[in-house]
């Protein structure tokens, strides 16, 4: 016979990694097909973490994405003329999904960017 004592410890148990959150982790990887690892938090930790560092010139560009569980989350967001930076938060299972959306707004500022040189070095000229 099961003791209610136990019975008790093996429900909390369940029930404890029933609630808890689930998140897409990685760390530093440059394609956001190499951060879909599901990974079961802890019960303190309520987001699912993305950062974004992505940058690049011409041809020559690059990202690191690195998703985490964590307990408390800010989402920023940085662009500059050849890198920008993002972090986004989210608190739903496996809602950290897609990299990408800061890696897009970087190539988009590179365009920007290159294109306010061309016109700067023809009026030099």
């Amino acid at each position: 016979m099961v003791s209610t004592t136990g019975l008790l410890l093996v429900t909390a148990l369940c029930v404890g990694s029933a609630l808890s959150l689930q998140c897409y982790t990685c760390s530093g990887q440059s394609s956001n097909t190499n951060c879909m690892t599901p990974t079961t938090c802890s019960a303190s930790d309520t987001n699912c973490k993305t950062s974004v560092v992505a940058g690049g010139l011409g041809s020559l560009s690059g990202a690191s994405i690195t998703k985490t569980c964590t307990a408390v989350c800010t989402e920023t967001g940085f662009n500059a003329v050849v890198v920008s930076t993002s972090v986004s938060c989210c608190t739903t299972d496996l809602c950290n999904t897609s990299g990408a959306s800061s890696i897009k707004s970087t190539y988009t500022m590179l365009v920007v960017a290159l294109g306010f040189l061309g016109a700067l070095m023809r009026q030099l000229k």
